[in-house]
């Protein structure tokens, strides 16, 4: 069962906007800004993912916010096209560590790279293609299984548990190469669709 909060604004006895409150948490988040009713208010990265999902957004623009957002492309994307050739930089990695909740040395496991090679990079430096190619896969994998579970904390729990129909392996061990991506993509249309996993 789910339960729903919401939260009116008013100014001067007028309701002026009413929102929705859903609860996402994502394990240790940054914060992100923007701009409403013309006054600045912080929002974390679940706030942000919660209302795209309420808006039936794709899973594109959810990995798009698991990557950091604006820091990761100026502007949603529109297609999966726009994720072509698209190096991204170490806070990208840092904000999709933030949502799997595991730490960078992990990540640098993921993406087949030297944990102090990873170290060494400023936030705002550039990964190679093959780095950035997979962790948008990562990112793009997160996001789909985020709809699927509706819960990070559920998603999260079904990464690190072993799965028999990934021969007792974990998902997450699988998403350090393209085809334990696929195969773990698989398995979250199989869940989506109903099929006992």
């Amino acid at each position: 069962m789910r339960l729903k909060m919401g939260l009116l604004i008013k100014e001067m006895g007028k309701i002026i906007c009413k929102m929705d409150i859903l609860p996402l948490p994502l394990g240790k988040l940054s914060v992100m800004s923007t701009v409403i009713l013309g006054q600045k208010k912080d929002y974390t990265l679940n706030e942000k993912v919660a209302a795209d999902m309420r808006n039936g957004a794709s899973t594109g623009s959810i990995a798009w916010l698991i990557l950091g957002g604006n820091e990761f492309m100026p502007e949603k994307p529109a297609s999966d096209f726009d994720f072509i050739n698209r190096n991204i930089k170490k806070l990208s990695v840092a904000s999709l560590a933030s949502v799997l909740n595991v730490p960078m040395k992990d990540m640098a496991t993921l993406l087949n790279i030297s944990y102090k090679t990873l170290g060494r990079k400023k936030r705002s430096d550039s990964l190679d293609n093959l780095s950035s190619s997979l962790s948008i896969e990562i990112a793009n994998t997160i996001a789909k299984g985020i709809t699927v579970f509706d819960e990070p904390e559920k998603l999260n729990r079904w990464l690190q548990k072993e799965n028999k129909a990934l021969n007792g392996q974990k998902p997450f061990d699988l998403l350090n190469t393209p085809t334990g991506i696929k195969m773990v993509n698989r398995i979250l249309g199989r869940i989506e669709e109903g099929v006992y996993s």
